[in-house]
């Protein structure tokens, strides 16, 4: 299973950039609503409830909804009863991924945000719930407070603790993860702003990058 084995550095900060990227699609193209960052949208709908009403707020919960199926779907994949029927789960996930965000790249720029936010984040639930380990740590590719964390805590056990080589492992590990992250919300942002809805062609290639880098390291272990 993916989220069992992990997928390398190189692989997840790829997939780190792809989150930071389709958080910005989505905020700076859609009404400010988050594809990914669910923590965003969850207070974001309490304070449009609060402070200006309730049809403001609801444009923050499709995405919720859609964020917790795609859950759902990932978990059913990366089922251990799939795997006579799906070999390689991953490979699965990144190809849906991959299918659900060209099709909306094709989209007019007059679809309804809500539409447009629900199946991004479909489409992000996807890859947080295939994808969660690198070097045995557990890491997340569309949202990065988690990522933070784990970076100053391996500073912090790289300059007053024992296992120096462990702990710089760390901090490589997540200041990537968390630069890339930052990068692809720099690029969400301007090609977001630039090409709409067009902008998520800028996401396919990543994507297929790491689903090709995962069919070669099978091909390696076989």
């Amino acid at each position: 299973m993916a989220d069992q084995r992990g997928v390398g550095l190189v692989n997840s900060a790829i997939l780190a950039y792809v989150g930071g990227f389709l958080d910005c699609f989505s905020y700076v193209g859609h009404g400010h609503v988050f594809a990914c960052a669910m923590t965003g949208n969850v207070v974001l709908l309490g304070v449009y409830a609060l402070a200006q009403g309730r049809v403001q707020s609801l444009a923050h919960l499709p995405p919720i909804l859609a964020f917790l199926f795609g859950v759902g779907v990932a978990k059913a994949i990366l089922l251990p009863q799939s795997a006579a029927k799906i070999k390689r789960p991953d490979v699965v996930v990144l190809l849906s991924e991959i299918v659900i965000l060209s099709g909306v790249s094709f989209l007019p720029q007059t679809t309804g945000d809500c539409w447009i936010n629900a199946t991004v984040a479909f489409a992000a639930a996807l890859q947080v719930e295939a994808f969660r380990v690198v070097d045995h740590r557990s890491f997340n590719s569309t949202f990065t407070s988690g990522n933070l964390r784990s970076f100053s805590e391996g500073a912090f056990e790289w300059l007053f603790k024992e296992k120096k080589a462990e702990a710089r492992t760390k901090v490589r590990d997540f200041g990537a993860i968390s630069l890339l992250f930052f990068l692809g919300a720099l690029a969400g942002a301007a090609a977001t702003a630039r090409m709409g809805n067009h902008a998520l062609w800028l996401e396919v290639a990543p994507l297929a990058i790491v689903m090709l880098r995962l069919r070669r390291d099978a091909l390696l272990v076989q």
